[in-house]
Order: structure tokens, then C-alpha cells, then sequence
């Protein structure tokens, strides 16, 4: 009996995820990630001034955890097909885009893309 419930435990272990939950930022964006459960809602926000006006860029969705350092998004809109990948390491997540210039304006295209931080709350 005890050999059943350490590998049931060892089991439940390896399929754990993380919880991923918060705000990440960069110099010129933002991403937002809440996570209840297995289901994992996010926004992706930035914004870059080229030529002195600003132009942003928009995408949110749901997120399909590959494992609990990858996520990925794929627009459900079969008319797009845009894609982003985004990779946790701590605090530290790394996001790239593909295909979603439908979510930028012209001259933001390729911004969302980048390193980006967990802030921390202050007390």
C-alpha cells in the first residue's frame, strides 16, 4: 500500500505546474497572466514611439501550458494565424510572436516580442 501512494505522489509531482499568475513588464510592455487552475488567461500589452508617435500592440487570450516552463497562444480566429511562445524561467519570461502584425499598429509590429521581469509587490 505504501509503495502505491509514494508513486502516486512521485506521479502527481512530475504533473504539477507551477503557477505562473502576475505581472511581467519591460521597457515598452506589459504582460499580464492569471491562472486558475489549468485554465490561463493573458494579455500582452506595448507600446513604442517611433518617429515620436506612440504605436502599440495588443493580444490576449487563453494560454496553453506545454509544460511548466512553456506556454503557448494561437489565435482562435482560423483567419490569423498568429502565434506566441512564452517561456518561464523563474522570474524571468521570454515571449515571441508570430504572425500578429493583425494585433499591432504598422510600426509596432515585432514589439511585443522581448525579455521581460516579474515585478514583485511592494509592501
Amino acid at each position: 500500500m505504501k509503495a502505491i501512494f509514494v508513486i502516486g505522489l512521485l506521479s502527481f509531482a512530475a504533473t504539477a505546474q507551477a503557477d505562473v499568475s502576475g505581472k511581467y513588464t519591460k521597457q515598452n510592455g506589459e504582460v499580464v497572466i492569471r491562472q486558475k487552475g489549468q485554465s490561463v488567461d493573458f494579455s500582452i500589452n506595448s507600446v513604442t514611439g517611433q518617429g515620436g508617435f506612440p504605436t502599440t500592440c495588443g493580444l490576449e487570450g487563453k494560454l496553453a501550458m506545454i509544460d511548466a516552463e512553456r506556454a503557448t497562444y494561437t489565435s482562435p480566429d482560423k483567419s490569423e494565424s498568429c502565434s506566441a511562445t512564452l517561456k518561464f524561467a523563474g522570474d524571468d519570461l521570454e515571449v515571441s510572436t508570430r504572425n500578429c502584425a493583425s494585433a499591432c499598429a504598422e510600426r509596432a509590429v515585432g514589439s511585443m516580442d522581448g525579455a521581460y521581469r516579474k515585478k514583485r509587490l511592494s509592501k
